[in-house]
C-alpha cells in the first residue's frame, strides 16, 4: 500500500490536504482530508482547528492518519506562537472509529450535544438604547450576507442549499439585535409542527456577558410560542464554556449526544 495526493482539487479541497490510500494492485482503498479552519471566537484559548476525515473499509486507516497529522503538523507550524487542535467527527454509533481515534492518542473530551432550552430569565425584547427586529432576507445578497456573518461563529459552516432548506420550513426566522450601526448579535430558528431548533446564535464580542444571548433567546422563543412552538432543541459544543454556561442559563435539559469530536491539542 502507498499514501499520494489526488492531481487535482477534490471537491474544492488543495490536493496538498488530500491523501488517498492505494493497494499493490493500484486501487484506491482508503481516502482522507484536512480542513484548516481559523475560530477565534468559537475557541479563543485555542483557535486553529483543524479537521480531518477518514473513509476507510478497513486496510490503510493507520497510513492515512499518518499523513493527516504529518500535515497538520506542517500547516500548524505557519503559526507558531498559537495553540491548535486536531479533531475529527464521529457518530454515537460508530464505535469501531472511535476506538481507532482513543487507541491513536486523541482525547474525547469534545462533542456536540442537543438539548432541549427552556425560557431564560430576560426580557424578551431589545435593551434601551438598541434596537431589535426580523433579519431581512429577500434577495440573493441579504442571504449571502447573512450566511457570512453566521459562519464566521459556527464551527461547520453552513452551505446555501442547507439555509434554503432551513428556510422553507414554516418555522424558520432570524432576529437582530443592534445599537446604532453595530449589529450586537443575531439568532435564527427553524423547525414545523410544535417543535422547532435554534440553529444558529452569535453575540459580538464587544457586546458579551450582557445578557444579549438570552434576549435574543427569549425574544425567539416568545415568537415561537405564539405559533404553537413548546419545545425547542439547540446544539451546543461541549468545548465551547460559552454555549455551555448560556445552556445552563436556560435550564437546558440534555437529549441526546450527536457526534463525537476526538481530537489532539498542539500547545
Amino acid at each position: 500500500m502507498y499514501v499520494y495526493h489526488p492531481p487535482q482539487s477534490v471537491n474544492g479541497l488543495a490536493p496538498e490536504n488530500t491523501f488517498l490510500v492505494a493497494d499493490s494492485a493500484n486501487m484506491t482503498i482508503a481516502d482522507g482530508f484536512l480542513i484548516p479552519t481559523y475560530h477565534p471566537y468559537l475557541f479563543p484559548e485555542r483557535p486553529i482547528n483543524l479537521y480531518i476525515s477518514i473513509r476507510s473499509k478497513g486496510p490503510g486507516k493507520d497510513m492515512l492518519l499518518g499523513a493527516l497529522l504529518g500535515r497538520a503538523q506542517q500547516l500548524r507550524k505557519q503559526n507558531p506562537t498559537m495553540t491548535a487542535r486536531v479533531f475529527a467527527q464521529v457518530t454515537p454509533q460508530n464505535t469501531a472509529m472511535m476506538a481507532f481515534y482513543m487507541e491513536s492518542g486523541f482525547d474525547a473530551i469534545d462533542a456536540l450535544d442537543v438539548v432541549q432550552l427552556g425560557v431564560p430569565n430576560a426580557r424578551p425584547a431589545a435593551p434601551m438604547g438598541y434596537d431589535m427586529g426580523f433579519v431581512p432576507l429577500s434577495t440573493p445578497t441579504d442571504v449571502q450576507n447573512f450566511l457570512l456573518r453566521m459562519n464566521a461563529y459556527r464551527l461547520d459552516a453552513w452551505q446555501p442549499e442547507l439555509l434554503q432548506r432551513y428556510m422553507s420550513l414554516p418555522h424558520f426566522f432570524a432576529m437582530y439585535l443592534s445599537r446604532g450601526r453595530d449589529v450586537v448579535g443575531e439568532i435564527a430558528f427553524t423547525g414545523e409542527g410544535q417543535a422547532a431548533k435554534l440553529i444558529g446564535l452569535y453575540v459580538a464580542p464587544n457586546y458579551r456577558r450582557l445578557g444579549m444571548a438570552k434576549c435574543l433567546i427569549a425574544a425567539g422563543m416568545k415568537t415561537l410560542s405564539e405559533h404553537g412552538v413548546n419545545h425547542v432543541e439547540s446544539d451546543v459544543i461541549r468545548r465551547n464554556e460559552a454555549q455551555c454556561l448560556l445552556s445552563r442559563s436556560c435550564s437546558a435539559t440534555f437529549i441526546r449526544t450527536a457526534c463525537y469530536y476526538p481530537g489532539l491539542n498542539y500547545d
